[in-house]
């Protein structure tokens, strides 16, 4: 009687394991699929661009070729493997330019994602003069004034393709003092064909309310929008606004610091419908932001502007790092072997601003005799301009302006 029971209860055991073994599906049995992440609707010739997507069932671990459409044909450009596990791919290729409009998909086995069309541009036409054969820009502010007009023109000539401007302060009468000198500066500056950005230096609050700090940095992003807008808006020749984070009293913690961050790129983005640059320094983005996967995860979306002293032409300096790939920096934007994803580099404040066409008092001594812009008086003198350089091709830099060139996590290595 005891060993039917137990037999019984064996069978039952053995019956409910089969069951439940046919109830979870294999994973050939998943369906199989291939997905691409949507791409800007318009892409610059010779645009380098990371697409990314994800396969799935029995295609995880598999070959995804991508492919643009040549006449009749489909053409594949770049093949590579999806991981096995989660079954995410990423692939970066370069817009074509014998094409005025691109139809592109991914394929993976048999499964092929949706096609999706994008219009192609001409880049605009830059100059690679800056050091290390990069395109060169400067970044300027009420500092860069003694109460003269700036001459763009002779800027540009000396190969300046591009210019942020000071275009807002969390710091009301810093703010004020700011207004003048891009509503002058700005219209001049595109005039002369030279690329226009603004930046917004951010004054955080010294609290440990995370109300208080997302209701302060919604206000600034609003106060930024509202400059933008009052300066024209995004045409073909304004970079995206940046965030200028630097200076942060001590007793904010980095928790803070991370949320007005964040509140206020998030902010910028749904008012202007464009993506945030993001400018610090190496031990500030290194030091006072959380370092934990989400919140590098989210960083990696944006472009980043390093304020690091160094020669752009020096091999051995390298974005990110101390000589020699010493320190390595921990932030958002380094990578596994400490090289950084970083698309502007102020490298020098000590411009040279007779060179520039910016007026200028020495800060000792008299004017000397074979210059035209300085003036007689007492300032910062003549090498006060900080100067920056692009990290990528004059596509990469129309791209930027256009909105289609944007960061993502998928990047990085």
């Amino acid at each position: 009687m005891i060993l039917s029971r137990l037999s019984k209860s064996v069978l039952f055991i053995a019956v409910t394991l089969v069951l439940s073994l046919l109830a979870v599906p294999s994973e050939a049995a998943v369906k199989r699929s291939v997905s691409m992440t949507p791409i800007p609707a318009s892409l610059v010739a010779g645009q380098q661009i990371t697409l990314s997507g994800k396969t799935t069932g029995g295609l995880k671990g598999s070959k995804v070729k991508i492919q643009i459409k040549e006449g009749k044909k489909w053409k594949t450009l770049k093949t590579v493997k999806s991981k096995k596990k989660g079954g995410k791919w990423s692939a970066t290729i370069t817009a074509p330019a014998s094409t005025p409009a691109l139809s592109i998909r991914a394929l993976s086995g048999t499964k092929k994602t949706k096609v999706q069309s994008i219009a192609v541009v001409a880049p605009l036409n830059f100059v690679t003069v800056g050091p290390g054969t990069r395109i060169l820009g400067v970044d300027l502010s009420r500092w860069q004034s003694i109460g003269e007009a700036l001459d763009f023109n002779r800027m540009a000539a000396a190969g300046v393709a591009y210019a942020f401007i000071k275009g807002s302060d969390g710091l009301a009468t810093e703010d004020a003092l700011a207004i003048p000198h891009v509503t002058a500066w700005a219209p001049a500056a595109k005039a002369a064909g030279i690329l226009v950005g603004y930046y917004h230096f951010a004054r955080i609050p010294v609290t440990a309310d995370p109300n208080v700090i997302v209701a302060d940095a919604q206000a600034q992003a609003a106060q930024a929008a509202a400059r933008l807008a009052a300066l024209g808006g995004y045409d073909e020749r304004t970079l995206p606004y940046v965030l200028d984070v630097e200076g942060v009293d001590p007793t904010i913690t980095d928790e803070m610091v991370t949320l007005w961050t964040f509140t206020w790129l998030d902010a910028m983005q749904a008012a202007t419908a464009r993506v945030p640059i993001m400018y610090s320094y190496r031990n500030f983005i290194a030091s006072r932001y959380l370092q934990d996967p989400v919140t590098v995860e989210k960083f990696r979306n944006y472009h980043l502007w390093l304020a690091q002293p160094g020669n752009p032409a020096d091999p051995a300096v390298q974005v990110g790092q101390g000589l020699s790939g010493r320190p390595c920096y921990e932030s958002a934007w380094k990578q596994t072997d400490c090289s950084y994803v970083w698309t502007f580099w102020q490298y020098t404040n000590s411009g040279d601003r007779e060179l520039y066409g910016i007026p200028w008092r020495p800060s000792s001594g008299d004017c000397p005799v074979d210059v035209t812009l300085c003036r007689p008086g007492r300032d910062s003198g003549r090498n006060h301009l900080d100067l920056n350089v692009f990290n990528g091709t004059a596509a990469d830099l129309t791209a930027l302006v256009s909105g289609s060139w944007v960061r993502s996590a998928a990047e990085y290595r």
